[in-house]
């Protein structure tokens, strides 16, 4: 089992920010995301804790508020991470059943359409922490491995 503690700043409704303390403990098996020391996040299997080390901001950062999701969350999407091994990736947001490679019978998934998924979770926008963090927890197949020859800062416009 891993333990990784950070202090985030959360976006709130109101379009403010206020800081907040995250644990996220877990492993391949599932995640339990804790927010000042409330559970508010339990995840099964396929996801993997990376860390964030670049993360863009685009207009749905700034219109967060208006989004039928709940808030207070740490917001941003357009991310590259780091694995433990030092490999950069990009995420595709979208945690979908495809996209944690767990076995469903999501007629959304199973017709190719995981992004439209119902039971998805979306990174930094509907309820898993996104990359304004320093953590984020990703959708293992979700994770595209980048080439030396991408600079980060092109890299995180690909979401």
């Amino acid at each position: 089992m891993t333990t990784i503690e950070f202090d985030a700043l959360d976006y709130r409704s109101d379009q403010d920010f206020a800081p907040a303390h995250y644990r996220f403990d877990g492993d391949e098996n599932g995640w339990c995301v804790q927010r000042d020391g409330r559970v508010v996040l339990e995840l099964g299997p396929g996801y993997r804790l990376l860390r964030a080390e670049r993360c863009g901001i685009c207009s749905t950062d700034l219109a967060r508020h208006l989004l039928p999701f709940p808030l207070p969350q740490v917001i941003g999407h357009e991310v590259v991470a780091i694995d433990a091994n030092a490999r950069r990736f990009v995420v595709e947001i979208n945690a979908s059943h495809t996209a944690r490679g767990v076995a469903s019978d999501c007629r959304f998934c199973e017709a190719g359409l995981p992004t439209q998924c119902p039971d998805r979770l979306t990174l930094g926008i509907h309820d898993l922490p996104g990359g304004f963090g320093p953590w984020i927890l990703a959708p293992v197949a979700a994770c595209i491995e980048l080439p030396d020859a991408v600079p980060d800062g092109a890299a995180v416009l690909i979401e």
